[in-house]
């Protein structure tokens, strides 16, 4: 189902935090590239862009090259304010 990315990535952030809370450990760095199937839908006078993992890896010509999503969480340094990102 697609869904705003915001609300995405909250998921898969609080995903992570699952897994520290069970394994007992500490993640100081994660990167994931994900395919996403993406739509950007006008919305309340703006543009939002929903999102959600392909229901199908099959490749054809209407999905020819589904887009990706590369992104990476980790702590934050202490220039950029301290705490975790």
């Amino acid at each position: 189902m697609l869904r705003e990315l915001s609300h995405l990535l909250n998921e898969l952030h609080d995903g992570l935090l699952a897994v520290e809370a069970r394994g007992g450990v500490q993640l100081a760095q994660v990167e994931m590239t994900l395919p996403l199937e993406l739509r950007p839908v006008l919305r309340d006078g703006g543009c939002v862009l929903l999102a959600d993992v392909p229901r199908s890896r099959e490749v054809n010509d209407w999905m020819a090259s589904p887009s990706k999503l590369r992104l990476s969480w980790g702590h934050a340094t202490d220039e950029t304010g301290g705490g975790r990102s």
